[in-house]
């Protein structure tokens, strides 16, 4: 199954993609347990930072992040989870926006 990319944004760049807040601090976990412990987190990892009961609450997840071309993984292989370019993008957004909002506080 393939999905269209979403527009550039208007001087180049990753896609503009919208997120849902949920879907941001999916990236955002994924993104800051990489860096931490050198591998991506497990569904089980993701499901128990969020207290999610069901694994599927996290499959859905992750599929929304893909159909939004902000992640991919090797289906079959375990601890895959990458952000792409416009995954990369929205946690660094999300995350200057967080930085401004403290600065203003």
């Amino acid at each position: 199954m393939s999905c269209p990319m979403p527009p550039r944004a208007p001087r180049g760049g990753a896609p503009l993609i919208v997120l849902t807040e949920r879907q941001e601090d999916v990236l955002i976990f994924i993104a800051s347990y990489s860096k931490a412990k050198g591998f991506a987190p497990s569904n089980k990892d993701i499901r128990a930072h969020f207290g999610w009961g069901s694994s599927n609450t996290v499959a859905d997840h992750l599929e929304a992040l893909a159909r939004k071309h902000c992640l991919t993984w090797e289906p079959g292989l375990a601890r895959t989870l990458r952000l792409t370019e416009a995954g990369q993008d929205a946690v660094a957004r999300r995350q200057a926006q967080q930085q401004a909002g403290a600065s203003h506080a």
